[in-house]
This record gives C-alpha cells, sequence and structure tokens, in this order.
C-alpha cells in the first residue's frame, strides 16, 4: 500500500481567529512525515448569514506559501457539496476548518497488517479531551 489511513476532521470556529498556529503545526507533523494535509477548506458564515469559502488556490502569493505544505495534486477533494453539507450546521458569525489528514507514519504498519492477513475490523477515534479525562480519573482513584 502506497497510503496510510485519511482522517477527515472538521474544526469550528465559535468565533473566527486564525493566528497561524493551527497551520504551523500541520506544517511541522507534515515536514517529519506524520501526516500529509492532502486538503483543507475554510468557511466562514458573517453575522448576516452571508456563506463564504476561501480557496486555497485564490490566496495571495504570501499568503498561499504558508499552505504550501499542502500539495497542489491533492487538492480539491473537498467540494462544493461538502461546503454545503458543512454550512448546514454553520451559526452566524462562525467559520470551519475542513482538513483532509493521511497518517503517513501508518504506511509501514498497514503493509505489515496486509503482509500478514490482516483485515480492519473496527476503527474508533477517542477525542484528546476525553483521553485526558480517562487518565485523570486513573490517577484521581
Amino acid at each position: 500500500m502506497k497510503h496510510g489511513p485519511v482522517d477527515v476532521v472538521v474544526l469550528a470556529f465559535g468565533k473566527p481567529r486564525f493566528d497561524g498556529g493551527i497551520l504551523a503545526e500541520l506544517e511541522r507533523q507534515a515536514a517529519t512525515g506524520t501526516i500529509r494535509v492532502l486538503d483543507a477548506m475554510v468557511l466562514l458564515r458573517d453575522e448576516a448569514g452571508k456563506k463564504w469559502r476561501l480557496d486555497l488556490e485564490d490566496l495571495p502569493p504570501e499568503q498561499r506559501s504558508a499552505v504550501g505544505f499542502i500539495e497542489t495534486g491533492t487538492r480539491g477533494l473537498f467540494d462544493s457539496e461538502d461546503a454545503d453539507t458543512l454550512y448546514e450546521g454553520m451559526v452566524p458569525g462562525s467559520a470551519v476548518l475542513a482538513l483532509a489528514i493521511e497518517h503517513t507514519w501508518a504506511v509501514a504498519l498497514v503493509n505489515a497488517l496486509d503482509a500478514n492477513g490482516v483485515e480492519l475490523a473496527f476503527n474508533f477515534r477517542v477525542p484528546a479531551p476525553i483521553v485526558d479525562e480517562a487518565f485523570a480519573s486513573l490517577t484521581a482513584t
């Protein structure tokens, strides 16, 4: 297998504030080969309810370089149908960042599993806050 599993992650911003920290961490993780960001989509809904979609290809050159770690050949996985679905859950004055993230760290593991005839039977992601709570409860008892 050439690719690892891909997660689609949708981040909701009640009050949009993009300070560059998220992009910097995604770029850092991509640079280490841990992940590969395949696509990103930013949606905004202003206070009047008007919808805006920020296309990475339409960014000015200096801002486009900030997302240079997202390969141009994989951009476009998110389409207008995806945007329409996400707009439905957005309240006025909010933003959404959707990411398609490939877990490149897992390619060798997936190949080892496949070579041994193993098939994925079930996959479940536990959100980080719940993991923190679980570990906190272990130390509290």
